[in-house]
């Protein structure tokens, strides 16, 4: 379910196909290989990004000096370097999601929390389900969509049409209750799946900029969307949080309310106060798990210094 017009064959850029193959043969391996032997892969990939291509290390040293101010540099570079590896396992599981013990892993996850899920749906309509990168959070749409949960997406479409094909249909092959929306849709489809009671997944740890309400976030201000706090105002959904946790091979999806109250009135005065109750559930998650946490992205804007890394502090941490 890509969006746009598709691109025909010879119109795709060479580095596009690379891109794409790379996916094709990482899946392979994935799906080929037994999962614990795969999965150490994937940590040892996270070794390598550390060792060699640290992906924005400047911004997660940076996030992890506003989570962590009491903690210290040596500190903060041992969680980097679990961060790493954390994320090479989780997107070894979410290419191989299909094979038997992963999907064995998925339905028979640990669920906390089942009863707010349930009841919010009983009302007819629909659940904002709100979310970090956080875990193995695609897993926690492949759960909903094995377990018949009706549920809708929102996605940012991708520039490579290959890779965006890709994607999608890893989140849409594990049943028929997952939707996908195009954030070029906007909200009348986002209104339109909570009408038809669907779950609707909202990621809200990424920097909204200019288009966002801003609240404070680890007491440091941020720019959040305001889409979660206008379609409970527009449809009367209730909100919820979710956090996916993954321990010694063990999957555990935890649901939980966040915010109640209703919005009387829509401004930017409500919509913060209803975006700072959402943020601040997720903040005791990140700081009891801060491995498990994507700390790549900009939240707090670009680092205000320059973070270095000795050969010394690369090996030793």
């Amino acid at each position: 379910m890509s969006s746009g017009k598709p691109l025909e064959k010879k119109d795709i850029p060479f580095k596009y196909k690379l891109e794409y193959s790379v996916l094709l043969f990482v899946r392979f391996l994935a799906n080929a290989l037994p999962a614990h032997i795969s999965e150490w892969i994937g940590r040892r990939i996270g070794d390598l990004s550390w060792y060699f291509f640290p992906y924005r290390f400047q911004v997660m040293m940076y996030n992890m000096d506003v989570v962590f101010p009491e903690k210290s540099y040596e500190e903060k570079l041992h969680l980097a370097h679990q961060v790493y590896r954390f994320f090479g396992e989780m997107a070894v599981q979410f290419f191989s999601q299909n094979k038997k013990k992963n999907k064995k892993r998925i339905l028979s996850a640990e669920i906390r929390g089942r009863e707010y899920l349930d009841k919010a749906l009983g009302k007819g309509k629909g659940v904002i389900l709100t979310a970090l990168h956080f875990g193995n959070w695609e897993y926690v749409a492949s759960w909903l969509n094995m377990s018949g949960i009706t549920t809708t997406g929102i996605y940012k479409p991708m520039k490579n049409p290959l890779s965006d094909d890709f994607f999608l249909k890893l989140r849409l092959d594990m049943g028929d209750a997952m939707h996908m929306i195009s954030t070029r849709q906007g909200m009348k489809a986002y209104e339109k799946a909570l009408e038809n009671n669907h779950v609707l997944a909202v990621a809200v740890d990424q920097n909204a900029h200019e288009k966002g309400v801003k609240i404070p976030f680890f007491n440091r201000m941020t720019s959040i969307a305001k889409g979660t706090a206008v379609l409970k105002f527009r449809t009367g959904a209730e909100i919820l949080g979710v956090a996916p946790l993954y321990q010694k091979g063990k999957f555990c999806i935890h649901f939980f309310p966040v915010n109640d109250e209703s919005i009387p009135v829509l401004n930017e005065e409500t919509i913060g106060r209803t975006m700072k109750t959402v943020m601040k559930t997720f903040e005791p998650w990140i700081v009891k798990y801060p491995r498990q946490w994507m700390w790549f992205h900009k939240l707090w804007g670009k680092p205000d210094k320059v973070y270095k890394r000795t050969v010394k502090e690369i090996l030793r941490y």
